[in-house]
């Protein structure tokens, strides 16, 4: 049996800081690019109307990675500082550093494929310049993401993610190679938990900073608030409320 020692409040607190910082600079660059965007001929601004390139894609696959630190850290960090108490124990050896490294690989992919399917919406036409989608197609991812949040995955992997000790206690490994293992494993988990989630950024606005901020907030929420199972049926209703009414209307 595994046992492990709290972390001192000091390490604990630096290990916050350190995200909070991470966290912080993600949300400046983020508030940059928007206001760049309104600036013809800003280097930092999204591409607009003409069919994106290959140098498009990797640009959005940027944004939206640093989008999802800014928006996934916040509620990873109890599972990142109960890690760090974990490899505070003699008997278990491991890096913080590379487990939260590994946790956002998982994110990085996720916005390769966000930035993906981007493009594909854009060239299309069913995505505004702004990235929003056109009624029906909105309207389906709202229904599609309602609907995830009553799967057995969903319920799965939300487990995984608000269970930080059960996951460490199941799926350690030791070393820097295991916390990078161990942190992409935990990322999986949370990607796949909240990917529908995130493709309502597609019906909000890719750059809509307000409707961003509030995503980043329901799924912390969900991950660490009290009884936060009852939030992830209610909000499954209302979005399939939602756009059944955009697709009906």
């Amino acid at each position: 049996m595994l046992t492990v020692r709290a972390a001192p409040r000091v390490d604990r607190a630096i290990v916050v800081a350190v995200l909070f910082a991470v966290v912080a600079v993600a949300w400046v660059y983020l508030f940059v690019l928007s206001a760049a965007m309104g600036e013809m001929g800003s280097s930092l601004a999204m591409p607009m109307t003409a069919d994106w390139t290959l140098r498009d894609w990797v640009f959005m696959s940027a944004m939206w990675a640093v989008m999802m630190i800014g928006m996934m850290l916040p509620s990873a960090s109890p599972m990142i500082v109960s890690y760090r108490s974990f490899t505070r124990n003699g008997s278990l050896t491991g890096s913080t550093s590379v487990f939260a490294t590994g946790y956002l690989v998982a994110w990085v992919g996720l916005a390769m494929l966000a930035a993906a399917a981007q493009w594909a919406l854009h060239n299309g036409a069913f995505v505004s310049p702004m990235g929003v989608a056109t009624t029906p197609v909105a309207g389906a991812f709202l229904v599609g993401a309602g609907t995830f949040q009553f799967t057995k995955l969903k319920r799965a992997c939300l487990g995984q993610c608000r269970t930080p000790m059960g996951f460490l206690m199941t799926q350690w490994r030791d070393g820097r190679r295991g916390a990078l293992v161990m942190g992409i494993r935990h990322g999986v988990y949370c990607v796949a938990c909240c990917w529908a989630l995130m493709a309502l950024l597609f019906v909000l606005g890719v750059m809509n900073l307000a409707w961003v901020a509030v995503l980043a907030a329901v799924v912390l929420i969900e991950k660490v608030a009290p009884r936060a199972d009852v939030l992830t049926p209610v909000l499954g209703a209302a979005l399939i409320a939602w756009g059944a009414w955009l697709i009906v209307v």
